[in-house]
Parts: C-alpha cells; structure tokens; sequence
C-alpha cells in the first residue's frame, strides 16, 4: 500500500500536510475523522464514511485531488448539488467540471478536451452519465486517483426506485480501474452500508461512522390532537422566530396551504415543491439563498446541497417519511456551529398521509397482474410501442384508471421488465421525439415481479414506521436517531 503513495509522488500523510491543505481549503483545521479518511485512500483503501450532514464530507476527496497526481471522480445525484459545489471549487481555484445534461453541444466538445488533456482535478458526473458506454471509454485511459461516490445513501434508496442506474455503479466502476472507492453519506443504516458495499463493489472498505444530527441541533417533538393546532403552531411560532427557516409539509398540498398561512401573517415566504415549473423553483431557490426571504415552505424536493450558515430553524409541519430523511434535512439548520432550533409537528393525521402516498407510487398485486397480463399479449403481436399508444391500450383493455396504470408501468421500468427509449419522431435531427416501450433484456417471471413489488413496499413501510414510533414513543429523538443508524 505504502508503494502505491510512492509511486504516484504522494508522501505519507501527517499533520504538517494536513494543516496545508486545510489552509488551502480555507478551514483553520481538519477533523480527525476527515484525516483518517484522506489517510485511507492515499493507501489505496476503499472507504465508506457516515458522518452528520454539514460535517464536511467534501473535504475528504478534495485532499486527495490536491496531492494526487490524478483526477478524483465525484458521482452525485443532482446537478443543481454538482454545479453548487464546483462554483466552491471555482472559488478556490481548483480546477473543476460538472459534466451534466445543462451544457450545451459546444460545452460537452470543451469539457471533453478538458478531461482528456488531464487539466482537471475534480470532475462530477451523474450515474446515468456514467452509464453511458462512450463516457466511460473517455476516462477508461485517465489516471483516477479516486471514485467518490456522494450521498451514497441513494445508492440502496434511488437505486430501488426512480434512479436504477445507481444499481449498476459497480460494473460501471470496475471498467474504469483499480482506484480507490469513498462513499460518503450522513444517513444510512448498518444494513444499507452493507448493501451498498456490494452494489459498488467496494473491497472491504475502512468504515468511519459519526452519524448522528449535529450537537448545536436542538431537537423537540410537538404532539398534537387537531390539524388545524398543529398548523396554527407553526405560523405562530415563525412569527417569533429569528433567522432563516425550513419548514417542510408532506404534500403539494401542505406546502401550499403552509405558504399561504404563512403569508397572510405578513412573514416574508418562498414556496418550492416538484409541481412547480423548474424556472420557478429556481428562482425561489435563489431567493431564499440570497437571503431576500425568511422562511422557504417546501416538500422534500428541497435542500439538498443547500449550505447556508444562515438558517437557524427547520421546521416539519408534518411527520416525515423516514428518519433518513428527517435526518438530512435537520441538518440544513446549524451549518455555523451555533444553535439552531429544529421542531418536528406531528398530528394524527400524518401517517396516513405517508401511508396513502406509499400505496399510491405503487401498484396494487392484482392490479400489476391486470397490466402485465395485457402487455404480454400486446408484444406479442409487436416488439415496441410509443408510450401514449401503450398507455391508451392499457386504459382501455384493463378498464383501470389511468394514474394506476402508470404507476405499474413505473414499476416495470424499474424493474427494467420494459425499457422507455426515446426517439426521433422523424428524420429532421430538430424534429420532435417521441417516447417508445419495448420489452426488457431479461426475462421476468410474474412471481419474481411480485415479490419485488412485495420487498420494495415493505421496505418503505419498514422506514415509515421507525420515523413513526420516534414521534410516538422516542423520550430523546437523538438518542433514537443514533440507534437506528447504529
């Protein structure tokens, strides 16, 4: 291990280094746990690293990038978190690039001249991107002196869901080389942690646990009998409130219902949830970044890469789907050290809430029979269909609403039973594209759909109900929270 450091000119790291690099990076020091981490993949190790949100992860894969010889590969889930940290970057002039959808033909032409003249230092991808055969060819001949993989959490949660790509990483990785893998998250259980070790193929990795909400968080419970005291008490102690907040609602609906409340008590507001048009959450975004409004009311979509030393208050109007993600956004609050109050609602109507929504992103079995049924006679007369003709042929055939309809075929596309693939309409390279379904690579059993279905249900009611028995029966909700990431 010690020979690979030398090799690549990198002398074992001790304290006088790291006080360079945290000079470098503009903190009067480092963490011991930030140490340990640098330590291991300068060895060579793979490392899986859990410490609380606003701990400064980041940090430990940017060392590696200032006294490494390579380019430290950074795979993260959203784009609007990737471009935020290379304008940090940017401003320390380390040299940076978020390869991302956004850039322009002439951009990705840049950027590609950029990784293959080995002038950065830290590049950010998306797993889709990664998933891509030709993006990978370009950096399979590039010295990588490190894989981080960020908010590795969504490895196992988006990787069952919405973002299967983060199911393949491994494979993807292993084309790429033997550098060294860093996952890096703030809320993952033991099981998770184990479960993704394997997804990324990670060889027994040194494991640095912290995880626990921050010390300068105060954590408090209000249980309430009525929904409507449980929103009045919220607006009413926003009112009093200095500083930023958060408060996040459990629905569309919530947010929106929360905003207006808050309005009408003349408190300055922003709104952000996934209903609203990209330009507009943008704009809200910015706004509250800015510091031009008080108090932003948002869904879950919210925060992520969010970094404001400003916000002193998050509040959940509602019960939260799981404790990971009460966890993450918690500790958007408090990111100076100092106080910051987080005040979790909960009222009896709010596990329902999560129960329904639950229900409603999956399909019910017999209901998954129905659909499944039909598409299997539907392909055999045909190997693909548009999408807006398939769903058409569904409503009708199976007389089941069109909402349910595509939560089934949600499901199958995850399970990759069925492939969506878009496509040119015509033959203009600027005409339309148009969505097509065609069966998936490998063969799906119906019992083996089933009990996919079956495990991801349960698996999301499990985290469900751990966040509920924290609201119902937690006397510390830290205590808690630090068991159940044990």
């Amino acid at each position: 291990m010690q020979e690979n450091i030398v090799q690549a000119g990198i002398a074992s790291p001790g304290r006088p280094l790291f006080e360079q690099m945290a000079a470098r990076l503009g903190v009067p020091s480092l963490y011991d746990y930030q140490m340990e981490a640098v330590t291991e993949v300068l060895r060579g190790n793979d490392c899986f690293v859990v410490v609380p949100t606003g701990g400064g992860k980041s940090f430990c894969y940017l060392i590696p990038a200032l006294v490494s010889p390579g380019l430290v590969l950074v795979v993260s889930p959203l784009i609007a978190l990737m471009r935020d940290q290379q304008r940090q970057l940017q401003e320390l002039s380390i040299p940076s690039l978020s390869f991302d959808s956004m850039m322009s033909g002439e951009e990705k032409r840049e950027a590609r001249e950029q990784i293959l003249a080995q002038r950065l230092k830290v590049l950010y991808v998306s797993p889709e991107r990664l998933a891509l055969p030709g993006f990978r060819d370009l950096l399979k001949d590039l010295p990588l002196a490190l894989v981080a993989i960020d908010e590795a959490h969504v490895v196992s949660q988006w990787g069952m869901g919405f973002r299967t790509e983060y199911r393949r990483l491994g494979a993807y990785l292993d084309e790429l080389g033997p550098a060294p893998r860093m996952a890096l998250t703030a809320t993952v259980t033991a099981d998770e942690r184990r479960e993704i070790i394997k997804i990324l193929h990670m060889r027994e990795p040194k494991q640095i646990l912290r995880a626990a909400p921050r010390d300068n968080l105060e954590l408090i419970v209000h249980r309430h009998d009525k929904v409507d005291l449980q929103k009045q008490h919220v607006v009413t102690s926003l009112k009093e409130a200095v500083g930023q907040a958060i408060v996040y609602a459990a629905t569309r609906k919530s947010a929106e219902e929360m905003f207006h409340r808050l309005r009408q008590a003349k408190i300055s507001v922003g709104l952000y949830h996934g209903g609203m048009r990209g330009d507009e959450r943008m704009r809200a975004q910015e706004s509250f970044c800015d510091q031009k409004m008080q108090v932003m009311v948002a869904t879950k979509a919210f925060g992520m890469g969010i970094n404001l030393p400003s916000i002193r208050h998050v509040y959940h109007a509602n019960m939260p789907c799981s404790v990971e993600s009460y966890t993450q956004e918690i500790g958007r609050a408090g990111r100076d050290g100092a106080l910051a109050l987080c005040h979790l609602h909960y009222g009896p109507r709010d596990y329902y809430i999560q129960k329904f929504m639950i229900e409603k992103s999956y399909p019910g079995e017999m209901d998954l029979l129905k659909v499944h049924g039909i598409l299997q006679d539907l392909y055999q007369q045909r190997s693909g269909y548009r999408e807006t003709e398939l769903l058409q042929k569904l409503v009708v055939q199976t007389d089941l609403d069109r909402d349910i309809i595509r939560s089934a075929m949600d499901f199958l596309y995850r399970e990759q039973a069925f492939c969506l693939t878009d496509l040119p309409a015509d033959s203009s390279i600027f005409g339309d594209w148009e969505s097509f379904v065609t069966a998936g690579d490998h063969a799906h059993t119906l019992d083996s759909l089933l009990q996919a279905l079956r495990k991801q249900v349960a698996w999301k009611f499990d985290k469900l109900n751990a966040m509920h028995k924290l609201v119902k029966q937690a006397s510390c909700p830290r205590r808690y929270i630090e068991g159940y990431f044990r």
